[in-house]
């Protein structure tokens, strides 16, 4: 699910070094797109890194960028890849009242016209929006902020359940007889949770997060259906209220080359998935 030690990816090795090993990767998982081969569909409940995930795939995810706040989105988002815009990868809004979009995609997926999904989930650290934690529902009077924390991720990560049962129905029926249907689960802000990344890793992968991906492979069929559990930071950035109030910071002793090393490993994982559909692809 994560490369867990710098050891794993060598300490001499630097972020410029490890950027430059993922861009062949980049390159090739746009060449995919372009042709027409691979279209990506990005799910998941609303502020857990969806839209910054489409920006990241498409390459349009500046520096500039990296900080600003999250904002909710409101349509399917199509994001452009290098240069013509020829193929795009379509980000769903989070939020319960954009059931268009979501139905929309959803009978696209049960057609199988989408290559890959994926299903990004955050432990619970949804982004907030522009509100304080004392203004939230979930925020009792006279709790400090790690008590609020607490629920507030606890209940979040129910949304995250919620949002994986919408689509198993569709995920379920989906046409397999033209390609196998993959899907990966991609937990971001790993920089929020790392040190509690073997709990969190059960969680996904032993608990009722596995059991619903259980029951898709048992209706498509093992050789019809592939999951895999990746982990990325997508920002590196403390968890913070939409009025600057902190919640969590990050993790002390990740950086920029384990950020990156994780990265690597997800556009890998997004890659032999990839080669067991369509095949190799040259540079």
């Amino acid at each position: 699910m994560f490369v867990e030690t710098l050891e794993a990816i060598s300490t001499a090795v630097s972020v410029a070094e490890l950027s430059d090993k993922t861009f062949p990767t980049f390159k090739r998982l746009f060449k995919r797109i372009k042709d027409g081969e691979l279209a990506i569909a990005i799910f998941g409940a609303g502020g857990t890194g969806k839209s910054t995930l489409g920006k990241y795939l498409s390459g349009k995810l500046e520096n500039s960028q990296l900080s600003s706040g999250y904002q909710e989105s409101i349509s399917i988002e199509k994001y452009i890849l290098d240069s013509n815009v020829i193929g795009s990868a379509i980000v769903v809004p989070g939020q319960e009242r954009r059931q268009d979009s979501w139905d929309d995609l959803l009978r696209t997926i049960s057609q199988g016209k989408i290559s890959l999904i994926i299903n990004v989930v955050s432990w619970g650290y949804h982004s907030f929006g522009e509100l304080s934690y004392q203004q939230s529902s979930l925020y009792k009077s006279g709790i400090t902020n790690q008590e609020f924390l607490k629920v507030y991720t606890e209940e979040h990560r129910q949304e995250e359940l919620q949002a994986l049962t919408k689509i198993i129905p569709h995920l379920s029926v989906a046409d397999s007889k033209k390609r196998k249907i993959l899907l990966i689960t991609l937990v971001t802000k790993q920089d929020l949770w790392w040190h509690d990344r073997l709990k969190i890793q059960d969680y996904y992968q032993k608990g009722e997060y596995e059991n619903k991906i259980q029951a898709i492979r048992n209706k498509l069929g093992s050789s019809n259906f592939i999951h895999e559990y990746c982990s990325a930071s997508l920002v590196l950035e403390n968890f913070i209220s939409g009025e600057n109030e902190l919640l969590v910071p990050t993790t002390q002793g990740y950086d920029e080359r384990l950020k990156f090393a994780n990265l690597r490993n997800f556009l890998n994982v997004i890659e032999s998935l990839c080669e067991i559909s369509f095949g190799k692809k040259g540079e």
